[in-house]
Parts: structure tokens; C-alpha cells; sequence
């Protein structure tokens, strides 16, 4: 059945070569002629089997779907428009712009309104069924999705404990995404921008202060990060959001080591800034007079790192201490002896006197203590 299957080097994918059928993607599982008697058969526009009973609506734009309960349900999120031309319209329901028509014979005749794509084309994002199977959204950029494969898409957000952005890229494209014609993915996208612009604004604050503003690379004309503070503090930057507070807040520098443990499994309710964590457990300076509680940084109560993890409702853990615990090796239960021993301010990587590690402590105001350090220096 695979005779005639090509794979295109250049955009990978799959179509029928033979020139009597030319299907894209290929007719996986039929032959060429029982993928013809597929096509020309009545069959339901979202799960694609036979029709053996009349559809469930009087509406047009639904004659061909069937009375399965899922089919029934992607009908009541669908356009009920019909376009000019007779072909359905795949949008979504109360849309305030109809999508281009995407039946292959219209985007064939015209193919700049839907970029080439048509319903029979695979959903960029799920691969598995075609665009027409499901309500679609056309984004700025022109590129169509199934409206809940991209809203799932954005919904999850990051895929590990790091705050990161690339899943506001199109996946075809990587230009921004914005869909202002639907309201449900531009919700999404609302709701997220608020966290990068307050991401943004923290790291734009905290570089001043590590002097990352001063790295050489951001003024190195052939550097990706020339004249880019803003892209380079969040390349340098490590953020999370808070559990409870749903702030985002700061965890330390991103290093090559947690760079490869983003996608580890985590808890997210263990994520909880210092804010929230320092009315709870430990001592130290849990409150600064000048900056308030945004800037409190705890240590990791096992080694001489700041802590990005507060677990248990009581405990501190850097990420390196963090992953050792979660894979198995319980620093948590290590006698305070057997922890690594600090040499006090003067070697100390975190620059303070604190307990020695195996107990909890506050190191306070980051902005106060660099600038404490910076007088330090001079």
C-alpha cells in the first residue's frame, strides 16, 4: 500500500506520487483507488466515517456530520456559514472574520488567502487530523490551526519549571502569535503577555544590579545579543512562577546545567517565591525597609546557592540539591556534617554570614546586597 509514498526532503511531507491520485498526505492504509472511493463517499466532515443516518442539524453547514457524541460537540463550536463558492466555512462558532475557504480545489485555484493550506492537510500542531476535521483559526502571521490544539498549545504555557516564551512562537513560522479574530486564543495570549511584560521589567532590573547591562557581548556587533539587554536578560536569567502568588520571580543565574534539567518532572506547588515562603520558615532579614518583600532571597538550606525551590512547606533547595533529591539522592536526610562546609564571607559564593548549611535562612533584599557589594568593590 505504500507503493507510491514520497516523503518531500524540503517540507517533509508525506504524499501519493502516483499521478492518477497525487493525495497529500498520503492515503495511509488504502490504495489509491480505495482512497478515491473514500473521497467521493458521504462521509462526516469531522471524524470522516459513512454516513448512515441523517446529521443532527437542519443547519446547511452540518448535512455531513454525523451523531457521535464528540462530532456533535466540535458542530456546536463550528461556523455554520457557507461561503460563496458552497464550501463550508471550518472556522469557529460567532467568529467576527470567516476563514478562507479551505477546500483543496479553492485554495488550488487561489492559494494566497490560507498560505497553500487546505482542510485535508494535517493541523501543524497535532499531526494527526486534518485542518477540516475541527474548528480552525487563521493567526496574524496567515498560518491555520485547530483552535484547541493552539489554545492547548498556550494554555500549558512552559514545559518545565523555567519561565520561558518560545511557545508564543507560530510553530510554522516562529513570527508572534496573535489571533485578534478569536477571542478564546487571544484571551490566552492576554493573560500570558502579563507575565512576560512582568518578567521582562524584573530582569531588566535585575541586570542592572548583576551588571549583565555591562557585558561586553551586547556590544559586539556580531554577537546574537548586540544592543539586546532585554532578549539577553532572559537568556541569563533564570524565572519562575510562584505557586501561590502566581508572581514570577527570580532563581538564579541559567547556567548550561539547568538548561538540560528544564524538561525534568517537577511539582509545581513547590515553586513558591521568597515573598510568600519567608512568612513561614527561617531567619535572616525576611523584610527589607526600602524594597518590601519582592527582592527577598532565600538560601538553599543544604549548600552556599540561592534557592529557587521551596518544598514541603518548609525547606529551601538550590536546583542542583533539588534535582539530587528528586532522583534519588536525599541530601534532605544527610547529616549536617556530611553537607558541604562553608569558609564563611570572605569564600563564600553567596558573599554573607549565614548558619552553616542544614538550616534555613533569609539572605534578604538582593537589590540592597548588591549594592552593598558593589561599594564593596570600590
Amino acid at each position: 500500500m505504500s507503493k507510491y509514498r514520497v516523503r518531500c526532503n524540503e517540507c517533509q511531507k508525506n504524499f501519493c506520487c502516483n499521478p492518477q491520485c497525487q493525495a497529500e498526505p498520503y492515503h495511509t492504509g488504502k490504495t489509491c483507488v480505495q482512497h478515491k472511493e473514500f473521497k467521493e463517499a458521504k462521509k462526516c466532515r469531522f471524524c470522516l466515517t459513512k454516513l448512515t443516518q441523517p446529521s443532527p442539524s437542519m443547519v446547511p453547514a452540518f448535512k455531513e456530520v454525523c451523531r457521535s457524541p464528540v462530532c456533535m460537540d466540535l458542530m456546536a463550536k463550528s461556523c455554520d456559514k457557507i461561503h460563496a463558492c458552497g464550501h463550508v466555512c471550518c472556522g469557529f462558532k460567532n467568529e467576527g472574520h470567516c476563514l478562507p475557504c479551505l477546500d483543496p480545489a479553492c485554495v488550488e485555484k487561489n492559494p494566497q488567502p490560507t498560505n497553500g493550506m487546505n482542510g485535508d492537510e494535517y493541523c501543524p500542531i497535532c499531526m494527526v487530523e486534518g485542518l477540516g476535521q475541527a474548528p480552525c483559526v487563521k493567526t496574524k502571521c496567515g498560518h491555520i490551526f485547530h483552535v484547541h490544539c493552539l489554545h492547548e498549545r498556550i494554555s500549558k504555557r512552559w514545559p518545565g519549571p523555567r519561565i520561558v516564551f518560545g511557545f508564543l512562537e507560530c510553530p510554522s513560522c516562529k513570527q508572534r502569535l496573535e489571533a485578534e479574530y478569536c477571542p478564546i486564543i487571544q484571551q490566552e495570549l492576554s493573560d500570558v503577555w502579563k507575565i512576560e511584560e512582568e518578567v521582562i521589567k524584573k530582569s531588566l532590573e535585575r541586570c542592572k544590579f548583576e551588571n549583565i547591562d555591562k557585558d561586553p557581548r551586547l556590544k559586539d556587533p556580531n554577537d546574537p545579543y548586540y544592543n539586546n539587554l532585554e532578549k539577553y536578560a532572559q537568556y541569563k536569567l533564570a524565572y519562575y512562577q510562584c505557586f501561590k502568588c502566581k508572581c514570577a520571580y527570580f532563581g538564579g543565574m541559567k547556567d548550561c546545567l539547568r538548561a538540560q534539567q528544564e524538561g525534568q518532572d517537577y511539582k509545581p506547588e513547590e515553586l513558591v517565591c521568597s515573598k510568600c515562603s519567608a512568612s513561614v520558615v527561617g531567619a535572616g532579614i525576611q523584610n527589607c525597609q526600602k524594597h518590601g518583600t519582592d527582592y527577598i532571597e532565600f538560601k538553599c538550606k543544604f549548600c552556599c546557592s540561592i534557592a529557587q525551590w521551596f518544598c514541603w512547606g518548609n525547606t529551601h533547595f538550590c536546583e542542583p540539591c533539588h534535582k539530587r533529591q528528586v532522583d534519588g539522592d536525599y541530601v534532605s536526610r544527610y547529616e549536617r556534617n556530611k553537607l558541604p562546609q562553608c569558609g564563611g564571607p570572605e569564600t563564600c559564593s553567596l558573599r554573607v554570614k549565614h548558619p552553616q548549611n542544614g538550616e534555613e535562612f533569609a539572605l534578604g533584599c538582593a537589590i540592597c546586597r548588591n549594592e552593598v557589594a558593589n561599594v564593596k568593590d570600590f
